[in-house]
């Protein structure tokens, strides 16, 4: 009967399927070329007390094939002959069966006259059992017998696995739906769609890699009459960066809120030492963030970076793109002694487009493994017709990272915010929307 060809093509046949029921199956079509088997019960009884067992598969067998089978964890009953079998643990082999038609389960052995039934074993304990019931009073021998023991081990071992599976993928299906609802309340802390702010264009893209991300993003008018912009990346994804996330954009609206900060790097300082007061430095994340605020008026951009990705700066003159690389600093949450961050001033000229973007977009990675970067990203900038709209520059960075990676999913967060300033559409006085508004966004 275990011949290795024939044993080899059942191995490779319970290797491509992940059903119990179709394993048993298989193992029942391989067993009845050997000895003719009419039905076939596995039993449990986790969880029970003699006499009572519990059926979990059944399958009938048909004069030439395998016919119905019955997936059955809810059928539970006294056993008679099988809870003496089951409980016992043993290897049996039973020729032939009587039956006095009193036994709790009698009706399973109805018509046979053979039993076979070897014990299946969960860290060392005998917790289930198969059996194997023949029409005649045939039997097997002691290396048929063991041969169908291990066949019977592998369909249990192949049953825990189906149910851990099923356990998982429940599971699964649950932390999705929780982590979908997360990012739907993360999406709402982001800018919401605004009426156009006197003197700038703005146009954003956010792409998270997970449901959930760390970057961050704000801009609008500021209660001083300047134009706000903050971009900021928590290290890592997914729901933890989200949570700082969360933090970072209440601690920001507080103090631009309440305390009417606009200085960019006081705001910095600002957070960073609320991120010291709850205790990131030490604990292996940190955030990185760039802050500044536009003039509307005369172009005057004021800035201060912690360790944030410098933003591109398309000039309207000559299409030249340079860094605004000043006022570095380390991210927020690294220092256990706060210190104060740098500022700096550049002068735009009208119609000079700033581009603010998280590391998502430059280290966005083709097939093989190289880095988009910046020297990509700049020239995207360099090849767009002037005058450039932030529209037309967030849309065109984004299909040169497409291309560039390919269909896999992102592996970080990206984010992307384009400012141009406009001095014709400028107000004449200060005033205007609140900071987490501005006039367009684009995302996935």
């Amino acid at each position: 009967m275990w011949d290795i060809e024939a044993t080899t093509a059942l191995l490779r046949h319970m290797s491509a399927v992940s059903d119990p029921l179709e394993m048993l199956r298989l193992i029942l079509a391989y067993a009845r070329r050997r000895f003719n088997v009419r039905r076939a019960i596995v039993l449990s009884r986790e969880g029970l007390k003699y006499p009572l067992i519990r059926i979990m598969l059944q399958a009938e067998c048909g004069d030439h094939q395998v016919g119905a089978m019955v997936d059955g964890p809810d059928l539970t009953r006294a056993g008679g002959l099988l809870a003496d079998l089951l409980y016992a643990g043993r290897f049996r082999r039973v020729t032939p069966i009587v039956l006095d038609g009193t036994g709790p389960a009698d009706a399973l052995l109805e018509g046979c006259h053979s039993l076979v039934a070897f014990p299946l074993y969960d860290r060392g304990e005998a917790v289930g059992m198969v059996v194997l019931l023949g029409p005649s009073d045939r039997d097997c021998d002691a290396p048929e017998l063991c041969g169908l023991a291990i066949m019977g081990t592998l369909l249990q071992r192949a049953d825990r696995a189906h149910a851990l599976t099923k356990q998982l993928e429940t599971t699964c299906r649950s932390l999705d739906d929780e982590l979908a609802a997360a990012a739907s309340v993360q999406r709402w802390l982001l800018p919401r769609p605004a009426p156009p702010t006197p003197g700038v264009d703005v146009a954003s893209f956010y792409r998270t890699a997970h449901h959930c991300g760390g970057d961050y993003y704000d801009s609008g008018t500021l209660p001083d009459g300047t134009f706000g912009i903050l971009i900021a990346d928590v290290s890592g994804h997914g729901a933890a960066a989200a949570v700082l996330m969360a933090i970072l954009r209440t601690v920001v609206h507080d103090e631009v809120d309440h305390t009417r900060i606009a200085n960019p790097a006081a705001l910095l300082d600002h957070a960073d030492e609320h991120f010291f007061a709850i205790g990131l430095p030490g604990r292996g994340a940190f955030i990185t963030a760039f802050s500044g605020t536009l003039d509307i008026h005369t172009g005057r951009f004021t800035y201060s970076c912690a360790g944030h990705p410098p933003p591109r700066r398309l000039r309207i003159a000559d299409g030249a793109v340079t860094p605004i690389d000043g006022a570095g600093s380390l991210p927020l949450g690294v220092l256990e002694d706060r210190c104060s961050h740098p500022e700096e001033t550049v002068a735009l000229e009208p119609g000079d487009l700033l581009l603010f973007y998280s590391d998502g977009i430059t280290e966005a990675r083709s097939p093989n493994g190289e880095f988009f970067g910046v020297t990509r990203l700049d020239h995207v900038l360099r090849a767009l017709s002037q005058p450039a709209s932030p529209g037309a520059a967030v849309q065109a960075i984004r299909d040169a990272v497409d291309t560039f990676s390919g269909p896999a999913p992102p592996t970080d967060d990206q984010t992307l915010l384009a400012v141009r300033w406009q001095p014709d559409r400028a107000a004449a006085r200060p005033g205007g929307t609140p900071l987490h508004a501005r006039n367009d966004q684009q995302g996935t």
